[in-house]
């Protein structure tokens, strides 16, 4: 009988109204009840490092756009942990959620970007939710964390 490793699920956010934390929240609570074989590590950006992205085997990055781009907290997780990742070859499968006030395009174009220096690839639909989060976008967010975690138990990506 083969042993199957256990998967790790990093869940990355940033947020300063509580929207996108409420979002994180919801995504890191269907991923935990979704799969008993996923172990999933909740954090903010600003706690994240090289360390816990290392220890994923996928990740979920939930953030707002702030005067059209990537929210500050979010980017600086991703200035910290640029080139040690790239030193370390670290390649991960993710997903995104902008919570945001505008369209979130050009911060969903920036972190494309980004993700490409990482060499990661976005496995799921980018998902983007305007305003206050209401019980669809919570709906959603708890859809993609389950998802996600369903995926990375099932080797799919």
């Amino acid at each position: 009988m083969s042993e199957t490793k256990q998967k790790h699920l990093l869940i990355v956010y940033h947020s300063q109204s509580g929207r996108n934390e409420s979002l994180a929240y919801a995504a890191c609570r269907a991923a935990r009840e979704a799969e008993s074989e996923v172990e999933v590590r909740l954090l903010r950006a600003a706690e994240a490092g090289t360390r816990d992205i290392a220890w994923s085997d996928g990740l979920l990055l939930i953030f707002p756009e702030n005067f059209g781009v990537i929210a500050g907290g979010m980017k600086d997780f991703f200035d910290r942990t640029f080139y040690p990742v790239i030193d370390r070859q670290i390649v991960r499968p993710f997903g995104v959620l902008i919570c945001t006030g505008n369209d979130g395009s050009n911060a969903l174009r920036h972190l494309e970007r980004i993700a490409k220096g990482y060499s990661w690839r976005c496995v799921s639909e980018p998902l983007i939710t305007t305003g206050a989060p209401n019980s669809e976008h919570i709906n959603k967010a708890e859809e993609l964390g389950a998802a996600f975690a369903a995926g990375l138990s099932m080797g799919v990506f």
